[in-house]
């Protein structure tokens, strides 16, 4: 799943010339801490609930002053990359631009539920959750060691860690029971964050909201 496929029509953006009492109450009505300032379908920065706090309410939002080129999403790239910058920048709205324009935002609960309806899907099979040193990170070794228990990699999503080397792998797999499987992704070295056995429906869906909420920024 890409960017473009979870593009929000619900959240709306605002303008230089909207007041920051006005910015404020649309984050507090969504729930959100930031909202993207849009000026002539171009994005010029954002509005932050922390910074507007301590401003003057009658303020518009032209007053605010912005750093280098704001922060965007292509709407080609992952959702993955999406979670990546929420993380970094502690967003829970990020704006979607091409060089061109402005094109909308992404939500970083509905990347999260974008996420989990791949991981979901109607496809039988089971979600795993594994860590290893980008040094040793090779998506062909892990699909070798998970073929040589009769497994098969459905969906492959992995992002790397900034404080460390470390990246983290998030796989959906064909099977049912991975037990095996961990056994020998563990043995050679993988560590094994999360897992969910397919036994049942209801079971799938709470240890998914389990993982869900390990991933949740």
């Amino acid at each position: 799943m890409i960017v473009r496929d979870i593009i929000s029509n619900d959240i709306p953006y605002l303008k230089k010339t909207d007041t920051i009492e006005y910015a404020l109450l649309v984050m507090e009505d969504y729930g959100v801490r930031n909202l993207p300032i849009v000026d002539n379908k171009q994005l010029s920065g954002y509005a932050l609930r922390s910074l507007l706090e301590s401003l003057d309410s009658n303020l518009t939002l032209e007053t605010l002053k912005h750093g280098s080129e704001p922060i965007s999403i292509d709407p080609n790239h992952s959702i993955i990359s999406c979670i990546k910058s929420f993380f970094d920048n502690q967003f829970d709205i990020l704006a979607v631009a091409t060089k061109e324009e402005f094109l909308g935002v992404v939500w970083s609960q509905d990347v999260l539920n974008g996420l989990g309806q791949s991981i979901t899907a109607q496809s039988d099979g089971s979600a795993l959750l594994i860590r290893c040193s980008v040094f040793n990170y090779s998506i062909t070794e892990i699909g070798r060691l998970i073929e040589a228990e009769d497994g098969k990699i459905l969906g492959l999503w992995s992002w790397q860690h900034e404080e460390d080397q470390d990246i983290d792998i998030l796989l959906k797999l064909n099977i049912r029971h991975i037990d095996n499987i961990t056994q020998i992704l563990q043995s050679n070295g993988y560590t094994i964050l999360n897992k969910i056995n397919q036994q049942s429906d209801d079971l799938f869906e709470e240890r998914y909201k389990s993982l869900i909420n390990y991933l949740d920024i």
